[in-house]
Order: structure tokens, then C-alpha cells, then sequence
């Protein structure tokens, strides 16, 4: 019984040593690989959270020189302002706060996010279930390789939009006819024409003549100076000024990025593929000091004219969501907030579909006080200013809907940094007037009362619509379906107008224009957008090549997306469900396009555009 007795305590002993060996063992593995990356297990999802909180929350602390302007513009004392702000985001408000990303108001670009950083990683090294080719390198580029981007343009002296770009392309002879020193009958008919028939008659980049500099005391409003480009946007808005004249020195020696561009506008693109000033445009809006702001009359939501110091002008959409926050599927598309981000996607998405027909967009941090207050005269909207309980600077402008305290726009970041979308503005109205058209299935924009087409039948009505100008003929229905495509990409449903410009008459392409509210919902695909692809049964052959070559995994849309967006300042610009979403939408277009094909054949279904290329 002994012996028995004393087996048992050892086989007892034996276990409970096994026992702290193994749980011993455990802690020192936890530890080592804690210590070898803090950021795995819990600590990856703290690092996720606080690069989120820091990117969206506005709770970073106040840096020096935003102490100061809360101070001295807001009355606002910047002691206290730290003090909710630690306490907003659980810290104490005695103790001194980590230096803000935002030191003597100079952005400091924001690390990627441990799952940010995983999913480019796992982008990168994508393998395709087709070839087995592990891509390494740029899909953007082998794309923008392909045949189908490098077809050949053919674009004549009379397809250019601006009478300097066309004098430029000219011959001898050709100059003769193109008088850059006196403005034409047609300009003088362009500029005093009927504006009833256009809208957006406010863009415009060109210098205005000289003016008289006002009084030093009649140029402070609010305690700042005018500036000296205050009037240039104001006056690019004026219809009835005359034309403006040039002088050819003047046209050959032009160095403006902004201006060049605008060189390149045909009655086919806004630019061409390869054009430089594209990137030199983008980086202008990125980087260069801003000069002036006042607000864009008109429209549901605020939108301001930004001026910079190379006298162009961009168009500022503020921040208003997060990147995660969807609409919600009981809101109508016309009660939905713009985001600013879906500019910047809308025009990444334009030009990988090679369309070119969205002004370059560029996302940029702002802040609001020394970058837009301190720039801006404008009554309306400075009165609109105020400080928010949190001490973060606050605005709403005026405009017809979301322009009030409920409405506010408020600093997201160091209680005065607001990011937004600056988008490229279009040569001003005396120079290239442009007509508004109302898009043949416009909603009804009525929460009880359908639109046309949606009361009709499909098929009746698209032979209605190409039988009426000017669909009847030349390229402008191609171009509809191309819109089409588009907008059911973005899930854009807020297409009620678009605009062409007046000097090409019914044969140009339509500017794309306004897509603040695309890329609401990742989930729902809005299949009524494509009514005029399957009631009409038709495409055009390169947008369905096209499409086909973006559905392949060695292009898939979603990665050249992706790759497009990545070296916006305020990326990432959509999160990862919207881009699947684009893959899963192009499957739609190209399953709709097929059944057509097997209805009618494809002669009869694709619209013919690559003829003679």
C-alpha cells in the first residue's frame, strides 16, 4: 500500500512540473513574440484603431501654431481646448499632451494602418488562378500598355476646344484664318448668347486684365486684406464680358500647367493620354499656397472656388463622412450627402476607362482657418464660422439645403486641419461656353411621382430617344451609354444634366461632371441605371473591350483602382468593399451585354467605333 501510495504522489509530481513547464514555456513564446511585434494580436487591432481615431476622430492635440490661431481668430482659449480634447479621447487632461501630426501646420503624410498595410502586401504579391504569374510590378502600367489604350487619336486643328491650342496646331496657311489679336462673330454670339441654356457658367482660369487696387481700408474684411487675385474668379463668371484676345508671343511662350491643359481640350477628351500637365495640374492643387476662396452659388451642398498662386482655380468639396458610412437604403438618392472622395475615385475611374472626360481631382488637406477664412471675403460665408464644444473650427456656408448648424463642416484633425477634393476647373465661360443638357433618363427626383421611363415601356422608349436630336445621328448616343457605364460603376444614380461645350455643337463628348454622390452603397447594385444599355440593347465595341480586358485578373479593375488612388495625399480614397464592388458591377455590365448579343447578335448590339485604327 505504501509503494502504492508513493507511485501515485510521483506520477502526481511528475504532472504538475509538466505542467508549469508548459504554461512557463507559453508565457515566454507570448512575450518573445510580443516584444518582436507589439503590433500583432491586440496590439495590431489598437494600432489599426488609433490611426483611425487620429484619421477621422479629431481628437489629436492641438500643435503650436493652432494654439495660437484659436487664440487669437476664435477668442478661444487653447488650454481648455486641449484639455477636452485629452479627455475626449480618454487621456488626462493634466498632463501634456503628444505632439499633434500637425506641428507648425505642416502635414506630416499619416502611416498606413496595420490592415491597410496587409492588404497592400497581399495586393501586391497577388497570384492569378489562371497563368500562376506572380505580379510584382504595376498593373496600372501593363494596362495603359495595352492595344486598346494606344489606339491612335486623330484629332484635326478644328477639333480643339481653345482658339490658342487650335492656332498652335495650325499650318502657315491655317494661321492666317485663326486671329488670336480680335475676337470672331461666333465668340461675340458665344459670350452674349441666351445663358438660359447653360448652367455652370462660373469656371474659368484665365487672368482677367488689369483692375485698380481698391483702398487699403476699404480691402480689410474681417481683419484680412484683399488679395490680389480676389476678382479673377468673380469676373470669370461674368457671361456678357467679351471674348478674350491673345497675342501669339504670348501663346507660344505659355508655361502654366493649368493653361496648357486647357490647350489640350478637344471635342473628344479634356487631354490626351500622355499629357504631362496632368501630373503637373494634380501637384499645383496639392501643393500650391492658396490665394483666395469664396463660395460656388447655387446647388444643394456647399462648394467653394479656391484660387492658388499660379492664378488657377480649383472647385473645394469638404469632407463630410467617413470612408466606412454607407446610405442608408431608406434615403432617396437626391437627400444624400457629396462626398468628397468620390470625386477623387470618379476621376480615377474615368480615365482607366479611358474616357478622359472628368477634370483631374486631387484630394488635400486644408486648414480652415489660415487656408480658407484668412483667404476668403465673402460675407456669406465667413459669417458662418464658429468654434464647436470640442474647440474644433466649424462652417456651413449658404447654399439651398445642407448649409446650416445641423449641416455643420467641422476640422477633422488638430481642431482646424479638413480634408476635400480640389477638382480642375474648365476654361471660363467667355472663352468656351458650354450647354447644359437634360439626360434622357433623368429620375424623377420625387419621393412619390416616377420619371418617364420608368412609366414606359423599355425598348419603345429608347427607339423614342434615338429618334430625337441629337441622338438621332453622329456620336452623342455612344456617348450616353459610355455615361451609363460609368455612372452603374459608381452606383451614381444623380444624373439629371450634363454638359457639352457649345463650340462643337451636337458632336462632342459630354463633360463628366458632379459625382459627389456615387459610391454610396457597397452592397446594393442599382440595376436601373442600366436601363438604357438593356432597353436600347447597345454599347459601344471599345467600352465592352474595354470592360472585358478590366473583368481579367491580370487587369481587374479593382487593383488598377487601387494601384490609380494610392498616391492621392488623403489615401486611401475608397475602402476595400467599394472596390470589390467594381469587379462584382463590371461582371453585371458584361452578363447584360451578353444576353443582348444572344438576343439580336453583336453586329446589331456593339456600336462601332474602331473602324480604320
Amino acid at each position: 500500500m505504501k509503494l502504492k501510495a508513493r507511485l501515485v504522489t510521483g506520477v502526481l509530481f511528475i504532472t504538475l512540473v509538466a505542467c508549469g513547464l508548459l504554461v512557463l514555456n507559453g508565457n515566454l513564446r507570448v512575450a518573445v513574440e510580443f516584444t518582436a511585434d507589439p503590433a500583432a494580436g491586440q496590439g495590431a487591432g489598437r494600432a489599426a484603431q488609433g490611426a483611425e481615431t487620429s484619421r477621422y476622430g479629431g481628437k489629436a492635440a492641438v500643435g503650436p501654431a493652432n494654439k495660437k490661431l484659436l487664440n487669437e481668430e476664435y477668442g478661444v482659449n487653447s488650454n481648455v481646448s486641449n484639455g477636452l480634447s485629452a479627455m475626449s479621447s480618454g487621456q488626462n487632461p493634466n498632463k501634456s499632451p503628444e505632439k499633434g501630426i500637425h506641428e507648425e501646420n505642416k502635414i506630416v503624410e499619416r502611416p498606413p494602418t496595420v490592415a491597410h498595410k496587409l492588404q497592400s502586401t497581399v495586393q501586391k504579391n497577388r497570384t492569378s488562378q489562371k497563368t500562376g504569374i506572380l505580379y510584382t510590378g504595376s498593373k496600372l502600367r501593363r494596362l495603359f500598355q495595352n492595344p486598346l489604350y494606344n489606339i491612335p487619336e486623330r484629332v484635326s486643328t478644328a477639333d480643339y476646344l481653345l482658339k490658342p491650342a487650335r492656332w498652335l496646331h495650325a499650318t502657315a496657311e491655317e494661321r492666317k484664318h485663326i486671329k488670336l489679336g480680335e475676337n470672331s462673330g461666333e465668340d461675340d454670339k458665344s459670350a452674349n448668347g441666351n445663358g438660359g441654356n447653360f448652367t455652370m457658367g462660373n469656371g474659368g482660369n484665365v487672368q482677367v486684365p488689369v483692375r485698380q487696387k481698391a483702398n487699403d481700408e476699404e480691402s480689410i474684411i474681417h481683419k484680412h486684406k484683399k488679395h490680389h487675385h480676389s476678382k479673377t474668379i468673380k469676373k470669370s463668371k461674368e457671361k456678357k464680358l467679351p471674348a478674350p484676345t491673345y497675342k501669339s508671343e504670348e501663346v507660344l511662350h505659355e508655361k502654366k500647367p493649368w493653361r496648357l491643359l486647357q490647350f489640350g481640350i478637344t471635342r473628344y477628351s479634356l487631354y490626351a493620354r500622355n499629357d504631362p500637365n496632368v501630373e503637373e495640374v494634380l501637384k499645383a492643387i496639392r501643393t500650391q499656397e492658396v490665394t483666395y476662396v469664396e463660395m460656388k452659388p447655387g446647388g444643394t451642398q456647399l462648394k467653394l472656388f479656391m484660387e492658388f498662386e499660379d492664378t488657377s482655380i480649383g472647385l473645394f468639396k469638404p469632407w463630410r463622412w467617413p470612408r466606412d458610412r454607407e446610405t442608408p437604403p431608406d434615403h432617396f438618392y437626391f437627400t444624400d450627402y457629396e462626398r468628397h472622395n468620390a470625386e477623387i475615385a470618379a476621376y480615377h475611374l474615368d480615365r482607366i476607362l479611358d474616357f478622359r472626360r472628368c477634370p483631374p481631382v486631387s484630394g488635400r488637406w486644408f486648414n480652415v482657418t489660415s487656408e480658407i477664412r484668412q483667404k476668403s471675403e465673402d460675407e456669406k460665408l465667413l459669417k458662418t464660422f464658429f468654434v464647436s464644444p470640442v474647440g474644433n473650427v466649424c462652417f456651413f456656408g449658404d447654399c439651398s439645403y445642407y448649409c446650416n448648424t445641423e449641416h455643420m463642416i467641422c476640422a477633422i484633425k488638430d481642431h482646424h486641419m479638413l480634408e476635400g477634393s480640389v477638382a480642375a476647373y474648365l476654361p471660363r465661360w467667355q472663352e468656351a461656353p458650354r450647354k447644359t443638357w437634360k439626360h434622357p433618363w433623368k429620375r424623377s427626383y420625387s419621393r412619390v411621382r416616377k420619371a418617364d421611363w420608368e412609366v414606359t415601356d423599355g425598348e419603345a422608349f429608347c427607339r423614342q430617344v434615338r429618334s430625337t436630336p441629337p441622338y438621332d445621328k453622329g456620336r452623342r448616343f455612344g456617348d450616353l451609354l459610355d455615361l451609363t457605364v460609368y455612372d452603374f460603376l459608381m452606383g451614381n444614380m444623380d444624373r439629371h444634366h450634363y454638359e457639352t461645350f457649345k463650340a462643337f455643337g451636337n458632336n462632342s463628348a459630354p463633360i463628366h461632371l458632379d459625382q459627389g454622390r456615387a459610391f454610396g452603397r457597397t452592397t446594393h447594385d442599382e440595376i436601373s441605371i442600366l436601363v438604357p444599355i438593356y432597353s436600347c440593347c447597345s454599347i459601344r465595341k471599345s467600352t465592352w473591350l474595354r470592360l472585358q480586358l478590366l473583368a481579367k485578373e491580370d487587369y481587374r479593375l479593382s487593383d488598377v483602382m487601387r494601384e490609380s488612388m494610392r498616391t492621392d495625399p488623403i489615401a486611401p480614397i475608397l475602402t476595400e468593399p467599394h472596390l470589390l464592388a467594381l469587379d462584382r458591377r463590371v461582371g453585371i455590365i458584361l452578363d447584360t451585354v451578353a444576353k443582348c448579343i444572344q438576343k439580336k447578335g453583336a453586329e446589331n448590339v456593339l456600336l462601332e467605333d474602331l473602324k480604320d485604327t
